[in-house]
């Protein structure tokens, strides 16, 4: 029986998840602005509510991207700080598993999330959640195009941001179920914490922008 901490604040949708001794304490926020206000409160009340400390942990987890830049540094270095101080390993979610997680009966799953200016982040996987298309960055017509090409049965699970404009899209309310699944997964490759690393897909907007001149 596996026991772990998970966060995800990389995503519009605050995560913590503690899993001790067979019992689960779950908490979800739809405030991103105050997510990095939350995260350690709730982290902290979910371990007491779950009678257990950081040290009880057998590994730590974190979604590592896509999503927002600040929010995945955040996570990220939470749990770098936890793993380092419990030496425990760790092990990466990516935003877009957990929106494919919460698909059922699909033979083809496609997760989209919301990469700003127009941009969608996409992701394919089968009816086993085996990636079959990497995370890889989108224009919105290029996504329809995308869309339009696949043969077999999909569902589309996306954000909140995006899943008015996308035909057949449903958002996820609930991901205990989904965070639950894609940690127990992904702890099937712990790494230490050192190596833990981010999914940024494209460059932050301000390396863009001097890229460019802008700044």
């Amino acid at each position: 029986m596996k026991n772990y901490l998970a966060i995800d604040t990389a995503s519009k949708v605050l995560k913590v998840l503690v899993c001790h001794n067979g019992k689960t304490s779950y908490f979800q926020c739809d405030d991103f602005k105050s997510a990095s206000e939350r995260l350690m409160p709730e982290t902290d009340r979910l371990l007491r509510e779950a009678g257990a400390r950081p040290a009880d942990m057998d590994f730590f987890a974190c979604v590592t991207g896509p999503g927002s830049f600040t929010g995945i540094r955040i996570g990220m270095a939470t749990v770098k700080a936890l793993a380092y101080a419990c030496s425990k390993p760790v092990c990466a979610v990516t935003a877009l598993e957990l929106l494919a997680y919460n698909t059922i009966g699909a033979e083809t799953a496609v997760a989209v999330c919301d990469a700003s200016n127009g941009m969608r982040y996409v992701a394919v996987y089968d009816d086993k959640l085996r990636e079959i298309m990497s995370p890889r960055c989108l224009t919105s017509e290029e996504l329809t195009d995308f869309l339009a090409e696949i043969d077999e049965p999909y569902i589309v699970r996306a954000d909140g941001a995006v899943v008015g404009e996308i035909p057949r899209a449903e958002c996820p309310t609930d991901y205990k179920d989904a965070f639950i699944s894609a940690v127990e997964r992904a702890s099937e490759h712990l790494i230490d914490g050192n190596a833990l690393e981010p999914l940024y897909i494209r460059k932050p907007q301000a390396e863009r922008d001097l890229e460019q001149g802008k700044i």
